[in-house]
């Protein structure tokens, strides 16, 4: 009803209401239609309203304050001297500029007729509103007031502590929702972000409704974390992190002009912690793998027989010289739908999935498989470190079209397909493009923009050639 009343985009809609709970004199069921805004009804819900959010946030009455206090000094302007309280901190000088500016308000606003006054009225109005008996029933005395104003002041910015007296309750009423030192703003748009952390905290907290024998505990103690954080090699909780799992979370097989191959995809420690995986992949196995993570040497020795062995069996031939099918199979898929990670690529057909920053640049020269990863790239084809320098569509780097399936399978992204139709269907064109592209504006079909652009010129240039030729010929 207060939303009908001041939409600007409803003043000349007819609406037919019904109503519960409207007291008899204001109902007029038989009389014309009227002007919602004009209704006392909607005075009625529009003040109601006002009176349960009448308290605001702490900030709204302390830039009373400030207005107050830019009144008694007749000024428009303040100059406020915390400018940075996380700075302020840190310096250790915040609590003494608190302190100097509870006595500048309490002097120049309580110490004023006209805007103590009016700070008096404000808070005595706000205060009957309250559904807090305490709130209602204290008088404000002038010394209370001045009490009160302080609190405020340290509450802003976050230095109060707790008084247990009735002081607390007024603190509570002011500051609306707050439920700590913390404040919450009652904007629309930071409404709106709120809703949507509390929407990834759900999401995020997948492993709380994972089956008891699909959840993995790992623990270990160490004298010191923090010591042991400075260098690569006693990080343990890094290093567990880090390491793979040898069982595969994607399994991919494709069949491109007759060369068939299999894409396997091994996860990190990491991305098992995180919602993007089913709760199936963690069974007895994958713990076993885990838990016997003992010496780093023998640990990854094992991870690389595996992968090899598991890769002997899907070896594929040479790639045809003309492709006309794709065809994609996944065999195994205990990834969600569009999940955030970065993947990196050790060869053909063997990849690790991990969290999105987790093969960062300076993660990566401390992380045993440095040596063996030959490009990162993350969930939207952008690479983010190649070491192979190869811009081929037919071998393994990152225009390789097993980046493209992979991104496919994982977030149906429009590069991905964009990539596989012209891989089947335009495979020599998108080659010549691809050999012209400088990658100026980045590495990866992410770029397919600047490399449809080249395509264009490509085919003008070569159409014009065509064109001359044939002239040259008639002309002789």
């Amino acid at each position: 009803w207060q939303a009908m009343g001041r939409s600007r985009t409803m003043n000349n809609t007819v609406f037919s209401i019904y109503k519960s709970g409207v007291p008899d004199e204001m109902m007029d069921v038989e009389g014309p239609t009227h002007d919602i805004k004009k209704q006392a009804l909607t005075r009625q819900l529009y003040v109601q309203n006002c009176d349960c959010k009448m308290a605001g946030n702490i900030s709204s009455i302390y830039l009373t304050l400030i207005a107050l206090l830019n009144l008694s000094q007749k000024s428009f302007y303040y100059r406020d001297q915390i400018v940075n309280t996380f700075l302020e901190k840190m310096e250790r000088t915040l609590s003494g500029k608190v302190s100097h500016h509870e006595e500048e308000l309490v002097q120049r606003v309580l110490g004023t007729p006209v805007p103590g006054g009016i700070f008096l009225h404000i808070l005595t109005g706000k205060f009957k509103k309250s559904s807090n008996k305490k709130v209602v029933m204290e008088e404000l005395s002038k010394s209370k007031v001045e009490v009160l104003l302080r609190h405020i002041v340290k509450q802003k910015f976050e230095q109060r502590v707790l008084s247990e007296d009735v002081y607390d309750d007024f603190i509570s009423f002011l500051s609306g929702e707050q439920q700590s030192q913390m404040e919450i703003s009652y904007t629309k748009q930071h409404q709106k972000q709120k809703q949507k952390q509390q929407n990834k905290t759900q999401d995020s907290d997948t492993m709380g409704v994972f089956d008891k024998k699909n959840q993995l505990a790992l623990s270990f103690t160490t004298d010191n974390y923090f010591e042991d954080t400075i260098s690569s090699n006693e990080d343990l909780a890094k290093m567990l992190l880090n390491v793979p799992v040898s069982v595969p979370i994607l399994s991919i097989a494709y069949d491109v002009g007759g060369f068939q191959s299999t894409i396997n995809v091994y996860p990190t420690l990491q991305f098992l912690y995180s919602h993007h995986i089913c709760g199936a992949y963690i069974d007895e196995k994958v713990q076993g793998i885990v838990k016997g993570f003992d010496s780093p040497s023998e640990f990854y020795a094992s991870f690389f027989k595996a992968v090899e062995c598991a890769q002997a069996k899907h070896s594929g031939e040479a790639l045809a010289s003309s492709v006309e099918q794709l065809f994609i199979k996944v065999k195994v898929n205990l990834i969600r739908q569009n999940p955030q990670y970065s993947i990196a690529a050790l060869k053909q057909g063997i990849y690790i999935i991990g969290m999105k920053d987790q093969f960062n640049i300076h993660d990566l020269k401390i992380n045993p498989l440095n040596d063996h990863i030959q490009y990162v790239a993350d969930e939207m084809g952008f690479i983010l470190s190649d070491k192979t320098n190869s811009k081929d569509v037919t071998n393994f780097g990152p225009y390789f079209i097993e980046q493209y399936i992979m991104m496919e399978v994982l977030s149906k992204q429009e590069v991905a397909q964009n990539v596989l139709d012209y891989y089947c269907k335009q495979r020599d064109t998108l080659q010549r493009a691809l050999s012209s592209y400088n990658e100026r504006q980045g590495k990866g079909f992410i770029c397919w923009r600047f490399l449809i652009n080249e395509t264009a010129k490509a085919a003008a240039a070569a159409k014009a050639e065509a064109k001359d030729t044939t002239g040259s010929s008639k002309s002789q």
